[in-house]
């Protein structure tokens, strides 16, 4: 699958941006979604497309309203006729109408130089045998105890835990649950630790089914036949990632 995307300045304060989907060998018509997020904003914008072998693009578009914001990001997945996603990419843009891939512009500043041992999203159990979407990352060659931040972001909806982490207890394990939990929306879910200077630790995107309320999660325990997340990274990945 590939992608394309341009953005123009509207107006003083409004960015248009266009997005297009390109799918190869379709044989038969093949529907998509492109789900537009906007993580600290309670807001989604989708768009549903029907791609066809002699015509296999699709094409949406937004307008970005500013609102006296000097620059802003947002996530744009695209999903097939079973909401599963094939591709996501995060980007941020700006009142200059810049729309571009997020990319630090200093590593050091935004990436956190804890070494980082094993990491994990994946859906379990808690304790009480509830299910849960349980992050688990280890935290290596530490001399002194240190903060570690964990968030869970959605439309209209910011959490953070914050976890203590040393030499004899490296480990965090953090979960949200899956189950008698009015704060949960089904949807893309971003989730992250960061540092006590809020560098990235790790950052991953999930996607809640509005209809079993539950999710699988990527890179290691996952249960499910085709996964719902994009690949998740050890280290803060700039940019598109295409699953």
């Amino acid at each position: 699958m590939d992608s394309a995307l341009t953005a123009k300045l509207r107006s003083d304060r409004v960015i248009q941006v266009r997005y297009t989907t390109y799918l190869k060998g379709l044989t038969a018509p093949f529907a998509v979604k492109h789900k537009y997020s906007f993580p600290l904003l309670p807001e989604i914008r989708e768009t549903g497309l029907v791609l066809h072998p002699s015509h296999p693009t699709g094409t949406s578009e937004i307008l970005i309203a500013m609102n006296g914001q000097k620059r802003g990001y947002f996530n744009i997945t695209v999903h097939d006729d079973e909401d599963y996603i094939l591709s996501c990419t995060v980007l941020t843009y700006d009142r200059r109408g810049r729309v571009e891939p997020y990319a630090p512009v200093f590593q050091d500043k935004f990436v956190s130089p804890l070494a980082l041992g094993h990491a994990s999203l994946s859906e379990g159990f808690d304790e009480q045998g509830r299910r849960v979407l349980r992050l688990t990352i280890e935290i290596q060659k530490l001399e002194a105890e240190t903060q570690v931040k964990v968030g869970y972001n959605a439309a209209g909806i910011h959490a953070v835990e914050i976890f203590r982490v040393g030499p004899r207890s490296p480990i965090v394990i953090s979960d949200l649950l899956l189950e008698d939990n009015p704060a949960l929306l089904p949807g893309i879910w971003v989730v992250g630790a960061t540092d006590e200077r809020d560098r990235m630790i790790v950052n991953g995107i999930v996607q809640l089914d509005p209809v079993r309320t539950s999710l699988t999660a990527s890179h290691l325990a996952v249960n499910h036949s085709r996964p719902r997340v994009c690949p998740w990274p050890h280290h803060f990945a700039a940019g598109a990632q295409e699953c």
